[in-house]
Formats: structure tokens, C-alpha cells, sequence
């Protein structure tokens, strides 16, 4: 999850998103361990990779499994609810439409 800490990260978030994605694909008993790490390294006063995030951690959650979500639920939804009442549009609005996914 270092990969996601660099002021460069918007130029090769795609890929690296996409390569985070195919090693929970290989391995989804790693899902707890990224999501957390994702929530260790969560933007906090850059709002473009907050949504940036928040659009990669819907591409996680739906390859995670139901014993793996339930680990992460309490700080995934903490970080949820704080992306909600972010005071830039895009991340509340992004945060808001987890609601529209069935996991």
C-alpha cells in the first residue's frame, strides 16, 4: 500500500488499482490486510484522491468475501460516514453511492 502514498499517485493510480484488483483476485484471503492498508493510507486534505480511493475500495469490496468484510466493516464504514460529511461535493457524493451497491 506504499504505492499509494507518492504526490504523482493520479498518473498511475489506474494501474496500480488494477494490479491491487488482480492480487485480491489471486488471493481474496488478503482482502482484509488491503482494505486496512488502504484505510491506514487514506487521504485526508486531497479531495481528487479521496474519490480516487473511494473508487477503488468499491472495486475491492466487491471481490471481497463475506468473512473478510466483516472484519473491516467497523473502520471501512468509520471512513465512509467521514467521506460523507466531507465538505467537497465529489467525495460525499462518490461515498454516498456505496449505498447503491448489494454487498
Amino acid at each position: 500500500m506504499p504505492l499509494h502514498m507518492p504526490p504523482g499517485l493520479p498518473s498511475h493510480h489506474v494501474q496500480l488499482s488494477f494490479c491491487v484488483t488482480q492480487f485480491l483476485e489471486k488471493d481474496p484471503s488478503l482482502a482484509t490486510d488491503i482494505i486496512l492498508g488502504l484505510l491506514r493510507f487514506w487521504p485526508v486534505t486531497h479531495s481528487r484522491k479521496e474519490v480516487m480511493y473511494l473508487n477503488e475500495m468499491e472495486e475491492l469490496l466487491e471481490l471481497t468475501r463475506p468473512q473478510e468484510f466483516a472484519q473491516v466493516i467497523t473502520p471501512l464504514f468509520k471512513q465512509i460516514a467521514k467521506c460523507v460529511a466531507s465538505p467537497h461535493f465529489q467525495v460525499a457524493e462518490r461515498a454516498l453511492f456505496f449505498w447503491n451497491n448489494e454487498y
